[in-house]
Formats: C-alpha cells, sequence, structure tokens
C-alpha cells in the first residue's frame, strides 16, 4: 500500500466528513481504486491496519450499526460498503474486465445515508470543530492554565489568545450550550459580550 501515500483522495471525502463513515480499509480501498482499479486485484489487495485503538473501532461499529450497515471484515465487504455509499461505481474496461470508478461528483451523506437529526447536529458540530480548532485548543489551554476556571475580562482572552472577540464568543457559546465542556457562573448572555466584561 505504499503507492497509496501518492493518491490523492478528493477533498470532499473530508470535507464532507465522509471519512466518519468509512472505515479505516475502506478508506483505503477508496484510495486504492484510483490507481488499481480491477476487481481482482482489488480483491486480493493487502492492507495494512495501523489504527487498532478497540474504542476506535467500536465508535465506527457503533456509526455504522446505527447506519444499518456493518462493519466490513475483508476487501469484498469494503467494496460493497463504498457501493453502498454512492462512492464508486462497477464498470468494464476495453478487456471487458470489471473494475471499479470513483463516482463524480461525490454526495454528502445526507444525501446518501438515512442520517436522524441527532447525526445531523453531530455532523455540525464536527464541521464547527474543525473551523474553530485553534480557537478552542488557545481557550481550552487558557482555561487549563488557570486550574479550569477564568476570572478575567474578554479583553483578557481575547490578548492572550490571539483570538478575535467575535470567534471567541462563538465558540464560547458553542462549549457551554452544544458541547457542554465549561459552565457559566454568571447570567450574562455570550453572545452579547463585551471586552471588558468578566465572564467564566
Amino acid at each position: 500500500m505504499s503507492e497509496e501515500n501518492n493518491i490523492k483522495v478528493p477533498g470532499e471525502i473530508s470535507e464532507y466528513l465522509w471519512t466518519r463513515y468509512l472505515p479505516e480499509t475502506t478508506y483505503k480501498v477508496y484510495a486504492l481504486i484510483a490507481y488499481l482499479n480491477k476487481k481482482r486485484a482489488i480483491l486480493d489487495a493487502q492492507i495494512e491496519i495501523e489504527n487498532n485503538i478497540p474504542r476506535v473501532i467500536q465508535e465506527k461499529k457503533d456509526i455504522l450499526n446505527k447506519l444499518g450497515f456493518k462493519y466490513p471484515e475483508n476487501r469484498q465487504e469494503d467494496i460493497d460498503l463504498l457501493l453502498k455509499y454512492n462512492l464508486i461505481e462497477m464498470s468494464k474496461d476495453e478487456d471487458g474486465e470489471d473494475i471499479y470508478v470513483h463516482v463524480y461528483p461525490i454526495k454528502r451523506p445526507q444525501e446518501v445515508l438515512n442520517i436522524d437529526e441527532e447525526e445531523l447536529k453531530t455532523l455540525d458540530n464536527i464541521k464547527f470543530e474543525i473551523k474553530h480548532e485553534q480557537a478552542l485548543n488557545m481557550l481550552f489551554t487558557l482555561i487549563l492554565n488557570n486550574n479550569g476556571k477564568l476570572t478575567c475580562s474578554v479583553d483578557h482572552i481575547t490578548k492572550t489568545t490571539k483570538v478575535k472577540l467575535t470567534e471567541v464568543k462563538e465558540v464560547m457559546n458553542y462549549l457551554l450550550s452544544e458541547e457542554g465542556s465549561i459552565k457559566v457562573t454568571g447570567n450574562k448572555d455570550i453572545k452579547k459580550l463585551k471586552k471588558t466584561i468578566k465572564y467564566i
């Protein structure tokens, strides 16, 4: 699978969060199809598993199970899952051999899968955390460095973290109302915070 490192997987796979629904082997089969698409070659492919953390694997199994899919145990099941996701389709090469090809344009998971409101909310949260990753990390670091509490002004937070006020408010609101990592002792509306107000 060393060649896989040279294969550029379409950006939509990450952007649309398909990676949430792709076990490691399935993702690698998808990458493999970009340059080795004959059915027999894919079925015989030896794919190295790099992430054997039981918790991560179980989480992926739970996600697939909730959607009504079985966690793949071999290359055929990886292919079957990709077909169900409409990420690949079967075709024929010039010699009439069965091959698999990527489907374009790539659809979003919510266009293909039976995703409920809870899962849609999870996707929104993941997108938010990716977009605000740096701000989240800076804010958590500041909180941890202050023994889990902040009794400072928002202006101090923005200057210390180098995160703009609007993003600080957005991230703090998310951590409070959506993710639940922080608690507020005051009664101030995060969305209306001003730089001089002491908050957490």
